[in-house]
């Protein structure tokens, strides 16, 4: 049975570590991207079941990427 794709969207090593670890130890598949440009092509590549997203990225504000990831989506 594959484990669902959770895509962490956090610029901050030490937050992402902690949630990716809670993650995985609960049976999820967790991919840790550090920007808005990453987690777009995160998705594009394998999508997920879930997104968790930082509101404050390098690159864009976590709303905006939020409105992005969903209006890409069918």
């Amino acid at each position: 049975m594959s484990r669902p794709r959770i895509l962490v969207v956090e610029d901050e090593p030490a937050i992402a570590d902690t949630i990716v670890y809670a993650l995985a130890t609960d049976g999820f598949e967790p991919a840790w991207c550090a920007s808005g440009a990453a987690a777009r092509q995160a998705l594009a590549d394998g999508g997920a079941a879930l997104a968790i997203l930082d509101v404050g990225l390098p690159d864009i504000n976590g709303f905006d990427l939020f409105k992005q990831l969903t209006s890409a989506q069918p």
